[in-house]
């Protein structure tokens, strides 16, 4: 702290984007490599490989005045941002697979974690912003929805302080390889609008917050999270005049100082449209740290929120005390992860293939029958005629690709068609596949991303749904409709026999739904 210039000292507090895929582009380098030595405190890493970026981001480490923070999105394992690490099945399908009864799925999922931490260290990563501990008590939720453990709070409690604990286990007495991060404070379950797009506004009042969105953070906190990042959200049951990023009360009063939580509190990203399209981006930045963040995630122009933080400081809107707070927790953090530590830098090269097998047989346990008990449908003989109507409300017709895979090789006479909002049903093929057929199955795809504004289905997509399970009903096949996404949607499709959740549409999941269809009467 002493070495450090006010501005080197706010600039400790800002964390850009980077992208791993053009760390090998000299002219991108030169900005990032400039920004590392304008005493950036870290980044938010997106997208690369796990043989270049961990390379580069050492480089880049080696810059550095001050050890860098390195963060990254990976609340489904390493292989959601790098490629060639693993694929994890979402929470939601996580919670599904591992009974929190059992101690042999207690196991299972401690050893999943401990592959998450070896894989994100390995590749330089030193925050993971996982857990989700939203209760995703809204259908509607657009963003939100399986990347929860669930609707109900004791559930999300349960999976959220367990990851944490498997992902920040120590490497040795006072030191962690890991940082956790809970999000998004104060819950952005029950909403149906994103906060990439739009200001949400959380219309619960103060006691249904208290037993529903906030206790899984208070056991976070518990639990010793590490770090908690605060959503662009408007709740007015605990500040009625502006949203939780810029709130003294939700953040400093309720969180700092009513949950006692000590550690780093994180923006969302502050070029999300809740705000981005409100505010001015040097007023976002002042008055996310005049409120009480430590981090300032993702802003449009690293240089330019330095810029305006430390003006805030010279002209009185901000104390230096305010700014060494959090500096110094950055420290503190920093310190904890080793990164002052060479020999902690060292980390033992993770076993891929066994992390892939764990990660199958997670999502292998995920799926759930919602409606319908499978007995008179389940197993499918091998010789049945099946007609796969795949529905992907994102236009893509390669997303059941191993599904389909697996039920090519497990049943002998199987047809397919594929409909999307730009390249419909063609209902008369359909219609014929479905009579000529004995069982009629429908795959769902609707992908949860940001600012796309649902995790439901178009209107256009679930018409196609409902005009194949009537032909079937007419033509007295047997139906089921499965689900890779939102478990959600299968309330619109009530009149088939059966209907599946799988909560993910990693391939693991989808070649072991195949196989429930062909083996199994009951999951």
């Amino acid at each position: 702290m002493r070495i450090l210039t006010l501005r080197e000292q706010v600039a400790q507090m800002v964390m850009p984007r980077i992208n791993g895929q053009q760390l090998g582009d000299p002219v991108y380098w030169h900005e990032i490599e400039a920004l590392v030595r304008q005493g950036l405190g870290g980044f938010i890493l997106f997208g690369g490989t796990i043989e270049d970026t961990p390379r580069r981001l050492a480089t880049l480490q080696d810059l550095a005045k001050v050890p860098l923070f390195i963060a990254s999105d990976v609340e489904r394992g390493l292989g959601q941002q790098l490629e060639g690490g693993t694929h994890f099945p979402s929470q939601r399908a996580v919670a599904s697979a591992i009974n929190r009864r059992s101690r042999k799925d207690q196991a299972l999922l401690d050893t999943m974690l401990d592959a998450v931490r070896s894989e994100s260290r390995a590749a330089g990563i030193h925050i993971v912003f996982s857990p989700v501990v939203d209760v995703n008590n809204n259908p509607d939720n657009p963003i939100i929805c399986t990347r929860a453990f669930g609707d109900e709070p004791e559930t999300v409690e349960w999976f959220g302080a367990r990851y944490i604990r498997g992902l920040q286990k120590e490497s040795r007495p006072g030191r962690v390889a890991l940082l956790a991060c809970a999000k998004h404070f104060p819950g952005h379950g029950d909403t149906d609008q994103d906060s990439h797009t739009v200001l949400p506004v959380i219309h619960a009042d103060k006691h249904r917050l208290n037993s529903l969105e906030l206790p899984p953070f208070r056991e976070a906190v518990r639990s010793g999270v590490g770090t908690v990042m605060v959503a662009h959200l408007l709740v007015p049951a605990l500040d009625p005049t502006q949203p939780a990023t810029f709130s003294k009360k939700i953040i400093t009063a309720l969180l700092r100082e009513g949950m006692e939580f000590g550690g780093l509190i994180v923006s969302d990203a502050l070029d999300m449209g809740a705000l981005a399209t409100e505010y001015p981006a040097q007023e976002i930045a002042v008055r996310s740290v005049l409120a009480g963040i430590d981090i300032l995630l993702h802003p449009q122009d690293a240089r330019a929120t330095i810029d305006a933080v430390v003006a805030a400081v010279e002209e009185g809107k901000l104390t230096h005390q305010r700014i060494a707070e959090s500096v110094e927790r950055i420290m503190d953090a920093k310190t904890r992860l080793g990164l002052f530590d060479k020999e902690q830098q060292r980390t033992k090269q993770p076993d891929y293939a066994r992390h892939r097998a764990l990660a199958a047989e997670i999502g292998s346990r995920a799926f759930r029958i919602v409606k319908g008990s499978g007995k008179k449908l389940l197993p499918i003989p091998e010789t049945a005629g099946i007609a796969c109507i795949v529905l992907d409300d994102d236009n893509n017709r390669e997303s059941a690709n191993a599904f389909l895979r697996g039920m090519q090789g497990l049943f002998r006479h199987v047809s397919f068609l594929f409909g999307t909002p730009n390249d419909p049903l063609p209902m008369s093929l359909a219609n014929d596949s479905i009579r000529a057929s004995e069982v009629t199955i429908v795959v769902l795809l609707s992908k949860i991303s940001a600012s796309k504004g649902r995790s439901g289905i178009s209107k256009s997509v679930r018409d196609m749904g409902l005009d194949v399970l009537k032909t079937a009903r007419a033509a007295n096949t047997q139906t089921a409709v499965i689900s890779f996404d939102s478990p959600y949607i299968l309330e619109q499709f009530g009149n088939a026999d059966l209907t599946i959740a799988a909560y993910g549409r990693m391939d693991g999941i989808q070649s072991a739904a195949a196989e429930f269809l062909a083996q199994s009467s009951s999951c």
